[in-house]
């Protein structure tokens, strides 16, 4: 568990990166797209130009954001350029091998053309005529190359300067072994993934076999918010957004159009909204500007340090607002699965309960949306959301979105507390609680030696008044990531365990007051 939340730590970097692609995204998209001219109207040539640039680099930097965490993980205080150039190398490897040793029946959304690679020509008879893409395997292809050239770096370190290749250097025998690995990895991944393409499918399938079903919607809410934190959101959210999983209709032209967005872009652009049109995007406008507000306000409000408060303030109000108008849950779910895992689980699951009593209370609100790229994609805006105020007709569905986000706010509210006072450690009561309470407060040197205590949701910080007396590798072997002294005190990394580690600390220190 301690290797698990360290990845947080490390991760951290990347997650702000996606924080910011998503901003430059979402301000590109409110600038250019039609949807919102009701309120933004630009005609300058050079502000839509940057608004493109914006959407591209945005768009660029979610798709990649795999090789972006793959670089980080990859990197090492020393010899972090060999090991970035290694991981590089072997990514490229692994796509490539993928490409060429991949299923080609598979569905086109098991394969994406990463980085721009593709083959349209083969010299093998092995290898079926057409154009060829790598298979997309998402966050499993970061762990694999990521393993596999750290691996590589540490054999790098202790090969002998006398051995057979000798003339080849070290950093240079770390790229070849990653790229080797790298590459029959890839060879494994492609017998192997066709299995688990098929496995989706066969959800995908059993989904759209009635969607009319709120238990099938509750499914699909589920593994589509669980799929999309690793990338592979693409292979559910295609049969229903544009495919005829998510219902087909006639135009009045006699267009057969197929998916829930595609049906729901061209019914709202000719007025004639009906049926069940949006219900797999209804409960994104409950998430994005109730829910995930109200898990942020819980954030900011477990943090006891005033002056900690005060510092990350705007922090919190940015995120909120990138939710809010950018309609983009990626990096907040990705913080989420890595600092609190079941806070996380809670979030997907009152995501798929969405879907089903939204459906059953027959609440649908589409997302007009021409393009096709589904990672980048951003649903539930507060934007689109009052832009469809100007169909009277719609009115009743808005104000009855908001009473259910309403009620969402306060349960996001409620529980994301809940998580961090009583429940993100020891969660079954075992009585590993009080070790490391009680192992906490010897390792600081007891507790006469406790100046000020405060806590957030990631580390515990104790101003102490002798720090000779304070035991680092005791508080390591209990689960802190780091400690690290800082102009409030000690702050030691024990993750979202850090408010009920000071709530059982404080408590003692209430009791030893009392003694006295």
């Amino acid at each position: 568990m301690r290797n698990y939340r360290s990845l947080y730590e490390i991760l951290l970097f990347p997650i702000s990166v996606l924080y910011f692609a998503v901003f430059l995204l979402g301000l590109g998209n409110i600038l250019t797209n039609e949807t919102f001219s009701y309120i933004i109207n630009i005609h300058n040539d050079f502000i839509l130009l940057a608004a493109e640039c914006m959407t591209r680099i945005g768009s660029f930097l979610i798709m990649q954001f795999p090789l972006i965490f793959l670089f980080r993980l990859s990197a090492r205080k020393a010899g972090s350029a060999t090991t970035i150039i290694s991981a590089f190398s072997g990514y490229i490897a692994y796509l490539v091998v993928t490409m060429c040793f991949g299923d080609p029946d598979l569905p086109a959304s098991a394969y994406s053309s990463i980085l721009g690679l593709s083959m349209t020509t083969a010299g093998s008879a092995t290898v079926r005529s057409g154009v060829h893409y790598p298979l997309q395997t998402g966050i499993v292809a970061t762990a694999i190359v990521a393993v596999i050239t750290l691996s590589s770096y540490n054999s790098s370190r202790t090969r002998s300067e006398y051995s057979f290749f000798s003339f080849i250097s070290r950093d240079t025998w770390c790229v070849i072994r990653t790229v080797v690995l790298c590459s029959v990895a890839g060879v494994a991944v492609a017998i192997v993934w066709p299995y688990v393409v098929r496995a989706v499918m066969t959800a995908v399938d059993y989904i759209g076999r009635d969607t009319t079903n709120p238990m099938n919607l509750i499914l699909y809410g589920m593994l589509e918010r669980f799929m999309s934190v690793l990338n592979l959101g693409t292979m559910i959210r295609s049969p229903f957004w544009y495919g005829s999983g998510g219902g087909t209709w006639i135009s009045m032209a006699g267009a057969n159009i197929a998916g829930d967005v595609n049906i729901w872009t061209a019914q709202y652009e000719a007025s004639s909204l009906t049926g069940m049109t949006g219900r797999f995007i209804t409960p994104y406008y409950v998430i994005n500007m109730f829910a995930v507000p109200a898990l942020l306000l819980a954030f900011q409000s477990l943090q006891t340090d005033k002056l900690e408060r005060r510092r990350l303030r705007m922090f919190y109000v940015t995120v909120a607002l990138i939710s809010i108008f950018t309609g983009s849950l990626l990096p907040l779910e990705i913080t989420l699965l890595l600092l609190c895992p079941l806070l996380y689980l809670f979030h997907i699951g009152y995501m798929g309960i969405l879907y089903g009593v939204l459906h059953a209370m027959k609440i649908y609100l589409g997302y007009s949306y021409r393009g096709t790229a589904t990672v980048t994609a951003m649903p539930g805006t507060i934007l689109e959301y009052f832009g469809y105020f100007q169909n009277a007709s719609m009115r009743s569905t808005l104000l009855q979105i908001a009473a259910v986000g309403a009620v969402s706010f306060v349960i996001y509210f409620l529980m994301t507390r809940l998580y961090f006072r009583r429940l993100a450690l020891d969660l079954f009561h075992t009585g590993y609680k009080d070790e490391v309470i009680k192992g906490t407060i010897e390792a600081i040197g007891g507790i006469e030696n406790i100046k000020m205590i405060h806590s957030g949701i990631e580390r515990l910080t104790i101003s102490v008044y002798n720090a000779d007396l304070l035991n680092v590798e005791k508080l390591r072997s209990l689960g802190a990531v780091r400690v690290m002294e800082t102009k409030a005190g000690y702050a030691i990394g024990y993750g979202a365990r850090s408010t009920m580690i000071r709530i059982g600390i404080t408590d003692y220190l209430k009791q030893s007051v009392r003694s006295v």
